[in-house]
C-alpha cells in the first residue's frame, strides 16, 4: 500500500470517528440510531468521500466498532475514565480523538447491550490494519509498539510477527 492509500485510510478512519461522534450527540435516545447503523452511515460517507471500495470501508468500520466495543467493555469493567484506559502518554493524543471515544464509549448516549454481546475479535490486531492511536503487543515476542495518532500498524520491528493485541491499563 502507498503512502497516498494508507493517508487516505487513515482520513477515512478519522472521518468515520467523527462521523460517528456527530451522530451519538444528535440523536435523540429513544430515536438513536443503533451503533451499526451509525458505522454503516460512517462507511458509507467515508465510501463516497474517500472514495473507497466496500471492503476497505467494511474494514475501517469493524475496526472502528472493535475500538469501541474495547473502550465500553473496558470502561464498565473497571468503571474508569476513558483516559484511565489508556496506557500510554496521554500527550500523544490528540484531545480532540479522546474526546470523540469517550463519547461513543459512554454508556449515557446508546444502548450497548446488543453491541457487547457481538465478538469482534477485539484481542487480535494485524500489521496493515488502519487504528485509532494506542499500545500494541506483539503476539509472539511481546515488543510494545506505540501508534500516537490514528495509523496503519507495522510488522513487529523485533520480530516481523504480524499479529498485536491492544494494552489496556
Amino acid at each position: 500500500m502507498d503512502i497516498k492509500d494508507k493517508d487516505k485510510l487513515i482520513a477515512a478512519f478519522d472521518h468515520m470517528v467523527d462521523h460517528v461522534s456527530e451522530a451519538i450527540h444528535n440523536a435523540e435516545e429513544a430515536l438513536a440510531p443503533t451503533i451499526d447503523e451509525m458505522v454503516h452511515n460512517a462507511q458509507q460517507l467515508a465510501r463516497e468521500l474517500y472514495v473507497l471500495t466496500q471492503e476497505e470501508a467494511e474494514s475501517l468500520g469493524e475496526t472502528l466498532k472493535r475500538d469501541m466495543h474495547k473502550a465500553n467493555k473496558t470502561l464498565n469493567q473497571q468503571r474508569k475514565e476513558l483516559k484511565d484506559w489508556w496506557s500510554f502518554d496521554l500527550a500523544l493524543v490528540e484531545d480532540r480523538f479522546i474526546d470523540l471515544i469517550a463519547c461513543a464509549a459512554d454508556k449515557g448516549w446508546l444502548d450497548f447491550r446488543a453491541f457487547e454481546s457481538e465478538n469482534h475479535q477485539a484481542s487480535v490486531y494485524r500489521s496493515g490494519e488502519i487504528c485509532n492511536a494506542g499500545r500494541f503487543s506483539c503476539s509472539n515476542c511481546g515488543h510494545s509498539l506505540d501508534l500516537s495518532s490514528t495509523g496503519q500498524i507495522p510488522d513487529c520491528p523485533k520480530c516481523n510477527h504480524t499479529e498485536f493485541y491492544r494494552v489496556i491499563g
